[in-house]
Parts: structure tokens; sequence; C-alpha cells
């Protein structure tokens, strides 16, 4: 093998984010990688029945590819399967979630930027999802540290227009300023959203002990809205687009009902403010 050739060849783990389909038998892929990041890759031949390549790059799994620097695209030369996720095949909900995770990192990444953290939340968001965890805080924490692995983490201690310490009342949120403001602020933003006290603390804990931690909250119906609300304005505004995927999955939580999504646990709700933990005393 040439030095040329050898050097045009390499691997790298890739979670498939989309695909679509090339001439009569190609088919073209969008996915992320462990070494570079988002790029696009061409399989040769992938929607032949026969190819083994082409059931292996399915939607959302996580793969070995080996790949050729071609001229416009890399090319795929072979694809070792790591997870195929078997859980979102027979979870409508979770699928959507996943799908609207797998939009969030094509709209929020560039490509051939390499970023490990977005490789690694991506691989483990999906491995809980096929597991049957809750889609809804599970999600939820993806938004957040999406933001946070991208340079655009929400600020949430102190009013982003007036930078005076937040109190315990109903702030609201600011997509264009990427974090809460006090109501004072709120005057010239009518638009912002608005978060209860419960909302903003499940925001903080969420930043300060991870998934884990509110994987074992309960949130109220209006404040899980206002969470949900902020997390996803605030990603369409930096991303200057709408995702298609989110209006799908809305579509199919109003068909199936609203428990779609919960989980069967029993977490707690989260408890009531005391002076020992008012919102704008959070550390």
């Amino acid at each position: 093998m040439s030095d040329t050739l050898r050097d045009r060849l390499y691997s790298t783990e890739a979670i498939v984010l989309s695909r679509r389909n090339l001439g009569e038998a190609d088919r073209i892929y969008d996915v992320f990688t462990a070494r570079s990041g988002r790029v696009s890759i061409i399989a040769k031949g992938a929607r032949k029945p026969e190819s083994r390549n082409g059931r292996s790059l399915d939607l959302l799994n996580q793969v070995v590819v080996h790949l050729y620097h071609g001229r416009n695209l890399e090319t795929v030369r072979g694809v070792e399967t790591i997870a195929t996720h078997p859980g979102l095949r027979t979870d409508l909900d979770a699928f959507g979630h996943a799908c609207y995770l797998a939009d969030l990192v094509r709209a929020m990444t560039h490509e051939h930027e390499p970023s490990e953290a977005v490789y690694t939340l991506l691989a483990q968001t999906l491995s809980l999802l096929s597991d049957g965890v809750d889609p809804w805080p599970v999600t939820r924490y993806f938004e957040y540290a999406l933001l946070g692995a991208t340079g655009f983490q929400a600020q949430l201690y102190e009013c982003v227009r007036c930078r005076e310490p937040l109190t315990a009342q109903v702030n609201a949120f600011s997509v264009n300023d990427g974090g809460v403001i006090c109501p004072r602020c709120r005057v010239g933003e009518p638009g912002s959203i608005p978060l209860s006290v419960n909302a903003q603390k499940y925001l903080r804990t969420m930043q300060r002990e991870g998934l884990r931690r509110i994987l074992t909250l309960r949130l109220d119906p209006d404040s899980q809205m206002q969470v949900q609300r902020a997390l996803a304005e605030y990603l369409q505004h930096l991303a200057e687009r709408s995702f298609s995927s989110l209006a799908v999955l809305h579509a199919l939580q109003e068909k199936q009902g609203p428990n779609i999504g919960e989980g069967e646990r029993d977490p707690a709700p989260i408890q009531p403010e005391s002076r020992s933990d008012d919102v704008g005393n959070d550390q």
C-alpha cells in the first residue's frame, strides 16, 4: 500500500445522525464522530439489499467506520457495529426523542469540529433512552449539557441584564440574552418565558448535580412546560431555525396523550421553598 493511500485511510467511532439517498443505490450519511466531529460520508451501494454497510449504518446506530478521504466526501470502506439501541425501535416515544437529539447535534455543531464531550453525551443519552429511562428529564439534561458543551450555557444565578442576584420569585428566561432575567428587566422583553421558582430550582439542580439527581425529582406540569419551552426556544434561537423533529415529537405526544414519556418511577417532588433553600441563594 502506498504512503498516499495509507494516509487517506482511517477509522473512527461515529453515531449516525441522518441519511439521504444519492443516485440509484448510494447513500450520504451525516455522522458525529469521536475523531473529527460532524462529517458527511458516502456509502456506495448502501441501499442494495445485500449491503452490510447499509444495514450497519442505520439511523442512530453507534459504529466504527473505516473511511477513505475522498475529493468531496469521506467514502465508507467498512463498518463495525457498536450499539444498535434496540429499545428505540420498539418505543416510538423514545425514538422520537432520540431523533430530536440527533437533530440538535446537527444544528449546534460545525463540520470537522471535534468535541469529545458532545460525542460522549450523545452516545450515553441514546443508551439511556434505549434502556427505557424517562425521556423527559433525559432530554432536558441533554439540551442543557449540549448548550454548555457548545459554549452557550444558560445563566441562572443573576439577571443577565442588570446583573443583580435573582430572588425567589417568578423570573423569566430570555432567549436573546441566554439566561434568566428579573421582573424589572422583563418589562422590556414581553416575549420572555416565565419561570416559576420550582422551574428555576430544577434548572439549577440540573446544572449542579446532573442527570442522576433530576431523575429523582418530580416537577409540576406548569413548571415542566416552562423548562421545556425555555431550553427548546433558546436552542432554536441559537440554531436560527426550528426543528422539524421537535414538531413531529409534539404531534406524537398529543396523539398518544399527556402521559407519554413518563417513567414508572415515582420521583420525589421538588421541596417547598425556605430561607435555606431560596432560589436566589443557590450556589
